[in-house]
């Protein structure tokens, strides 16, 4: 009979929310090949990516060999599924393989050695290395201490003594192409059940050597490309089979580091535009754009009709940081120039600073996030530096030199109970270095929520608009929102401190810590109903958008208000207080919000006494008087049907639940979330929720 092999790509949904919603790629390339090279038909194998089918597989039908993935968000769940299939079988070939471990190789070897249910580590690619391994088995007579007499390639392994060796990682494969394409093979189509997105690469590689990313190092200094003739035939594939059995995926993930940094990225952007107009998907496109050659980026995000959002990531402004980190990033006149061109067309920019890189302070990184702002950058992600193992920054010695100080928190939705026993995945984030000491740190964080709630998609564009026109620089409007937050003694007052005590509360000193915490029967029911341990920023920032947008909407418009006051508009605008009290309105009933579906999806009216589409419209918005109607006028403010369709299919994949809604805002565009405001007797045609259950 033939080997039966299980390849797993787990990811948690315990929650009742994927914590990774992408479709496995890793493995089922490995598949691919093993379908592939095995002539003979001696391997029989099969993909995971649900703990629970992998569960019942090992019980009712146990493979010879358990292959899984190591990433930062499925460390402990591949291990625990290791345990699980050496308690049934000892004789159970166990392999993992992944980024997610460290540089040195002396600690490589600790960590098999910390893992007695893990028999081999496969270091660097699998596509090729997880088929040689399962031949290694077969011709080893299915003995694992047969096995480890041999020399096998790129692995961490125990030979028939006991004693764990390494083989050095050997160098990547060239031609990508060799690997049989899981879509065109067909091993994919298990998996468009409508939860998972598909997920591709156009290449593989990074030719940047940042110290904080995995693939910053020598191994992956290389770029390989897949054929573009490959690409679309992959992407046609999926778009077809979307359209037949997930309708409501509108998600297409790109795993390039540097997508649209390329020339042919351009072609391959342009067909996807095809497939949009063909199959009307993708309609959200997640990929990391390219730090260079931002003529081809844009070329791309223009040809899928802005799915794709341009991703700068800049990570820090200050140039002592990045010679630290060997960051590559461009300068701040091009990236000014970058933005004039992305907003003239249209088009939507997006960049990143990272919290807790050597040499950072809070002065600095506030610094960063000013030049951002005022360079008009539409979305400002603030990351903390994670601990990645297989990155630079990781290692011991890295740590000594900086003087890291690390805390331990339970990623994301990355916890459950499986097989009866509760399982948690941890990541290491910095916390502290000898130029940012903890209290800088948590305050950092508050204007990164400042940034998430009040800059980030939008919401306030036509107010920022407004005050620029008043003389205001983004940046001191943005340095309003913050005392206007902490000088509350209301809802968005407690808003802030629920956030300070949380990011202060789900850091521990070690990972063990933490894990003993949210062990507890309390604590691990808070981690089930979503009260603690979720992704705070995206948390905070749903609560605002759906259940606090009222009261948050009213805190910046009066902040705004106050500082223009200060910069006497009221003084040069007629009915000043009038027109503030509207624009208010049409702030607050422009973005939907509600604690349910119909809420969320339903239309708004209200009478107002200034047309604000059309003032807006123009290019110089400094004195609305001009747009003053007569009398009062009934506007109604509606999504677009493209927006209602999106949106509502948003909210059928994730629920209303905080949960489901800290993922939904980072997976719909923008203007999904944007009413319209017309005229009442305009009408439209009406966008039925029929069917739609109360969430």
């Amino acid at each position: 009979m033939p080997a039966k092999v299980y390849l797993a790509d787990l990811r948690y949904d315990y929650s009742g929310v994927l914590a990774n919603d992408c479709m496995p790629l890793g493995v089922a390339y490995m598949k691919a090949v093993m379908d592939s090279e095995d002539k003979s038909r001696e391997i029989d194998s099969r993909l995971f990516v649900y703990p629970a089918r992998l569960a019942a597989a090992l019980r009712e039908d146990p493979p010879d060999v358990l292959m899984v993935s190591n990433y930062v968000w499925n460390e402990a769940l591949s291990y625990h599924f290791c345990e699980i299939a050496k308690s049934i079988d000892p004789g159970i070939l166990t392999v993992m393989g992944g980024p997610n471990i460290s540089l040195e190789p002396d600690r490589q070897v600790a960590y098999l050695n910390a893992h007695p249910s893990l028999d081999v580590y496969c270091l660097g690619e699998g596509d090729f290395r997880g088929h040689e391994i399962v031949q290694l088995f077969l011709d080893s007579g299915f003995s694992i201490k047969s096995l480890g007499a041999k020399a096998i390639p790129s692995a961490v392994y125990r030979n028939p003594e006991g004693q764990t060796v390494i083989d050095l990682t050997h160098p990547r494969s060239i031609d990508v192409d060799e690997i049989p394409s899981p879509w065109l093979t067909g091993i994919q189509d298990e998996f468009f059940d409508g939860k998972l997105a598909p997920m591709i690469e156009t290449n593989r590689g990074c030719p940047f050597t940042c110290t904080f990313c995995v693939q910053g190092t020598s191994f992956y200094t290389k770029v390989h490309n897949f054929s573009v003739d490959r690409i679309k035939e992959e992407i046609q594939y999926i778009a077809r089979k979307i359209k037949q059995a997930s309708p409501k995926m509108g998600t297409l993930r790109i795993a390039d580091s540097n997508y649209g940094m390329f020339e042919r990225d351009v072609e391959i952007s342009g067909y996807i535009g095809q497939m949009q107009r063909d199959y009307g998907w993708p309609t959200f496109i997640d990929a990391t754009t390219g730090k260079n050659r931002p003529d081809r980026i844009i070329k791309s995000v223009e040809a899928v009709s802005g799915a794709l959002v341009l991703y700068q990531a800049v990570q820090s402004l200050d140039e002592d940081v990045l010679r630290k980190v060997k960051r590559q990033t461009i300068k701040l006149e091009a990236y000014k120039a970058l933005e004039v061109h992305m907003r003239g067309r249209g088009l939507r920019s997006n960049s990143d600073l990272i919290l807790g890189l050597p040499g950072e302070s809070l002065t600095s990184h506030l610094r960063g996030l000013r030049i951002l702002l005022d360079s008009n950058i539409n979305q400002m992600h603030n990351f903390q530096a994670m601990m990645l193992k297989g990155a630079e920054m990781e290692t011991l010695e890295a740590r000594r030199t900086f003087h890291f100080d690390t805390r331990f928190r339970v990623l994301p939705k990355n916890f459950g109970l499986y097989d009866g026993k509760k399982v948690f995945d941890i990541e290491e984030i910095i916390v502290a270095t000898d130029t940012l000491p903890f209290e800088d740190y948590i305050a950092a964080r508050k204007w990164h929520l400042v940034s998430s709630v009040f800059w980030n998609d939008g919401w306030f564009e036509p107010v920022v608009r407004f005050a620029r026109a008043h003389g205001v620089k983004n940046s001191e409007w943005w340095s309003c929102m913050l005392p206007a937050l902490e000088n509350d003694n209301g809802a968005v007052r407690g808003f802030l401190d629920n956030f300070v005590a949380e990011t202060k509360g789900e850091l521990f000193h070690t990972p063990q810590e933490c894990v003993d915490y949210y062990s507890q029967a309390e604590n691990f029911r808070k981690l089930e109903n979503g009260e603690i341990g979720d992704n705070l920023m995206y948390r905070y920032r749903a609560i605002a958008s759906f259940y606090l947008w009222d009261e948050a909407c009213l805190a910046a418009m009066g902040a705004t208000r106050r500082l223009l006051v200060e910069r006497g508009a009221r003084n040069l605008i007629v009915n000043f207080d009038q027109f503030w009290e509207d624009f208010t309105t049409y702030i607050r009933l422009t973005h939907a919000s509600g604690r349910d579906r119909t809420a969320i999806l339903a239309p708004r009216s209200a009478p107002l006494l200034y047309d604000f589409p059309a003032w807006l419209a123009q290019e110089e918005i400094a004195d609305p008087t001009p747009f003053r109607l007569p009398e009062p006028r009934v506007f109604e403010f509606c999504l677009t049907l493209d927006a209602q369709e999106e949106l509502d299919r948003a909210l059928q994949v994730w629920t209303t639940h905080i949960k489901g809604l800290s993922k939904l805002v980072t997976r719909i565009k923008v203007d999904s979330q944007v009413r319209q405001c017309t005229p009442r007797k305009q009408k439209r045609e009406p966008y039925s929720v029929a069917g739609a259950g109360m969430m």
